[in-house]
C-alpha cells in the first residue's frame, strides 16, 4: 500500500515535536505503528529532508554536490516505553541524531558512511538503503537513508521480495498511485524497522517480521 495523501485521525501534527508528513503518516498508523515509531527512510528531495528529517549538516561527497548528505535528524516523538522495542539497544538506529542520506543512484554510499562515522566498526556489515533502490525509483524518491545491516541480516531481505516489491509497484495501478501522491518522505514500515534493527531469526523473512510484531505492540491491559 502506498502511503496515501488521506490525514491520520485524531493525530496532532502540530505537537510533535518533529514535524510529521500528513501525506506520509497514512502507511505506518494502518500498520499500528505509534508516531515515536515513524522513523523516514526516503525522501522526495533534499526540501523534504529539511521539512521532515533534519538539517543537512554536510556533504560527505567532496567531489560532487548533493550525492551524499550528513542529516541532523529533528528530534523526534519521545518513545513510548510501553513498548518493548525500546527496551532494546539496538533500536537507537532508528532515530539517530545523525543520519547519512544518499541520492537513489550513487553508488559510493559505503564511503560515505565511513566518512561520516570513521570510528564505526564495519567488519561485519555492508551499507544498505534502507528501501529497495529500484522500488525508490518507481515512488519518486531521490533520497534513501543508510544504515549498517549485518551481512545475515542482509540476506535474509533477498532477492524474492525486492523482486515482488519492484513488480507490485510497476503495476499500473500503483504507478498511478504513486504518481498522485503527496507523500513527500516515506515511513519504515515493521519489515523496514526488522532491517534496521538487524534482527535475526531462524525462519523466513515473514515469520522474523512476525516475532517482530510483539516488539512493536502495546501490551494487552488487564
Amino acid at each position: 500500500m502506498n502511503g496515501g495523501d488521506q490525514l491520520v485521525p485524531g493525530l496532532d501534527y502540530a505537537k510533535n515535536l518533529r514535524p510529521i508528513d500528513p501525506h506520509a503518516a497514512q502507511m505506518p498508523w494502518m500498520a499500528g505503528l505509534l508516531p515515536c515509531l515513524y522513523v523516514p527512510i526516503a525522501a522526495r528531495d533534499s526540501r523534504a529532508i529539511k521539512t521532515y528529517v533534519g538539517e543537512i549538516c554536510a556533504e560527505l561527497t567532496p567531489r560532487s554536490q548533493c550525492k551524499a548528505l550528513l542529516v541532523e535528524a529533528y528530534e523526534p516523538e519521545k518513545p513510548d516505553v510501553r513498548l518493548p522495542i525500546w527496551h532494546l539497544p539496538v533500536a537507537a538506529v532508528l532515530h539517530n541524531p545523525q543520519q547519512v542520506w544518499v541520492n537513489v543512484n550513487y553508488s559510493g554510499y559505503r564511503k560515505a558512511y565511513i566518512r561520516a562515522f570513521p570510528d564505526v566498526d564495519l567488519t561485519d556489515f555492508v551499507i544498505d538503503h534502507v528501501m529497495n533502490r529500484r522500488v525508490a525509483r518507481l515512488k519518486g524518491f531521490k533520497y534513501l537513508r543508510v544504515v549498517p545491516v549485518a551481512r545475515t541480516v542482509n540476506s535474509s531481505h533477498g532477492s524474492l521480495s525486492e523482486k515482488w516489491a519492484v513488480e507490485y509497484h510497476s503495476s499500473p495501478r500503483m504507478v498511478e498511485i504513486n504518481r498522485a501522491s503527496k507523500a513527500v518522505v516515506q515511513y519504515a514500515d515493521l519489515s523496514d524497522i526488522v532491517k534496521m534493527i538487524n534482527m535475526e531469526g531462524g525462519g523466513s523473512l515473514m515469520e522474523i517480521v512476525n516475532e517482530a510484531q510483539k516488539l512493536v505492540d502495546l501490551p494487552d491491559e488487564k
